[in-house]
Parts: structure tokens; sequence; C-alpha cells
């Protein structure tokens, strides 16, 4: 289970990060950057040795989305970067990137459906693209919630 200083800042951030992502596809750096010296100092006060994994989290989440952005050519945005950074940072890399792999999952179904959608009524308009913000919640959830209790996906609160 998540220790309550993980949960609920994180939860606020990815709420509100879906939630602008939706209305004015825009993720805000002063969400993300704050959030991610916030988590990585919450880490080092109340759990000093997942600091390291936290740290680790920051380079390889934001670094991994960081080169995916780049070989997209610019499909994936700045601020879905920052916030998987955020996710690293507040996670720790590996239950940050059980909860990347699931939201990319989770996307990639909604891309299918959309795409099978469109063919089959061609009367609707194209969707050029999808926030990312809403998955990268809905993915974190899901693995709270599925395998949240168990050791791989969190070793945050004990």
């Amino acid at each position: 289970m998540f220790a309550p200083y993980v949960l609920v800042p994180l939860s606020l951030a990815l709420l509100l990060a879906a939630y602008t992502d939706l209305r004015r596809r825009l993720i805000y750096n002063w969400l993300t950057l704050p959030g991610i010296l916030c988590f990585l100092l919450l880490h080092g006060l109340f759990h000093p040795a997942f600091l390291p994994k936290s740290l680790l989290g920051v380079v390889l989440l934001g670094g991994g989305s960081l080169l995916l952005a780049v070989l997209s050519g610019g499909q994936l945005g700045g601020g879905d970067v920052k916030l998987f950074a955020l996710l690293g940072a507040a996670l720790g890399w590996q239950a940050g990137l059980l909860a990347t792999i699931c939201t990319y999952l989770l996307a990639g179904c909604a891309a299918l459906v959309i795409v099978l959608v469109r063919r089959f009524l061609s009367r609707t308009r194209a969707i050029r693209e999808l926030p990312l913000a809403p998955f990268i919640a809905a993915g974190t959830a899901l693995c709270y919630f599925v395998v949240g209790g168990t050791d791989e996906f969190v070793t945050v609160l004990q």
C-alpha cells in the first residue's frame, strides 16, 4: 500500500494533470517540476532508503519518455515527459515502469477502439491526438488497485 505522503499528492497531481490535459491539452510546469522536487524531498525525509530508486525513476521514466518524444517527432508532449518523471519520483523506477506499461496498454486499447469506430462510422471526424495524462492517471490507478498490495508495485511504505 502507498504511504499517505505519496498517495495523496500523487493522486491530486495526476487528477489535475488529467483535467488540464483534457481541457487545454496542457500539463503545466508549475505542477510537474515542483512535484518532482516535492517527492524527492519527501522520500529523503521520510524514507531515505527509497531515495535512490526515486532518483532513478526520474531519470529512467523522464529520460525514456524524452527519448520517445524525440523519436516520435513530438507526438509525446513535454508535459507528458515531465509527468512521467514525476511518476518516477513518486513511485520509484520499478513501480513507475509498471505504471508506465499499464498507461501505454490503456492508451493503445483506447486508440484501437477509436480507429475501429472511425473506420466503421466514416462520418466521424479524425482525432489527431489523444491526451496522455488521463491514461497516466488511469494506468497508475490500475496498478495501485490491481497489484498495489504486493511488493512488486510499491516498496515505499514500510
